[in-house]
């Protein structure tokens, strides 16, 4: 995947390993593994819709590199901070100045919290890819981890599917998926990620019918 990357964009194997080494972290949800299935994925879509890799690769590589928890009143502002690192990572690269401000815009543009309007396709690739991985099966791992990491109960023992209660999904995991994940298959911009939004969104239903059964 590496030299993939490397001989598809103007990334250094210098800057690809400052840039992996932000993703060291202890946040499985928006570690190295999220990265690497973006970049799976937004070479397959990139591809396809004819977008440059150029400036996807390294958007995807530093989408995340600043990671602000959920539930932080700064967490709308993570896609800024990350997209303020582009020219520091990029600077002993190749890349000219206005393709470093394409990337930084794309990488700005990616964040669901900030919900901001793609403006070009390499920008709605990151924002769908982004989306998707939240999404099907890697996106309940990836909903369990972060509702540990919060320390927030599974679900209301007295109301789990919020009936009549206000929604809080701070406090109740299970509120997440009608605050948030339930809607990402309405939010995608290609046609290639509303396809496979479909069947994300179906094993959602199927995983939570399955839930409710057991709970």
């Amino acid at each position: 995947m590496k030299n993939y990357i490397i001989s598809n964009s103007k990334l250094t194997e210098d800057s690809f390993e400052t840039i992996k080494n932000f993703y060291l972290n202890d946040d499985p949800a928006h570690d190295w593994l999220h990265i690497q299935r973006l970049l799976k994925q937004g070479i397959d879509f990139g591809t396809h819709l004819g977008a440059s890799l150029s400036i996807l690769l390294p958007a995807i590589l530093i989408h995340d590199i600043i990671n602000i928890p959920k539930g932080s009143r700064l967490r709308s502002k993570a896609s800024l901070l990350s997209a303020n690192k582009t020219k520091e990572l990029l600077g002993k690269t190749d890349y000219t100045d206005k393709e470093i401000e394409s990337i930084a815009q794309v990488v700005l543009e990616h964040s669901y919290s900030a919900n901001l309007p793609a403006t070009s396709l390499e920008s709605e690739i990151l924002q769908d890819i982004d989306k998707l991985d939240a999404m099907g099966a890697i996106g309940v791992m990836r909903w369990a981890a972060t509702s540990a990491k919060m320390k927030s109960k599974f679900y209301d023992e007295d109301n789990p599917w919020a009936e009549g209660r206000e929604l809080n999904d701070f406090q109740f995991a299970l509120d997440h998926f009608e605050t948030k994940l339930l809607k990402l298959e309405g939010r995608l911009n290609t046609e290639i990620a509303k396809k496979e939004g479909q069947k994300r969104l179906q094993f959602f239903y199927e995983f939570l019918s399955q839930l409710k059964a057991e709970i």
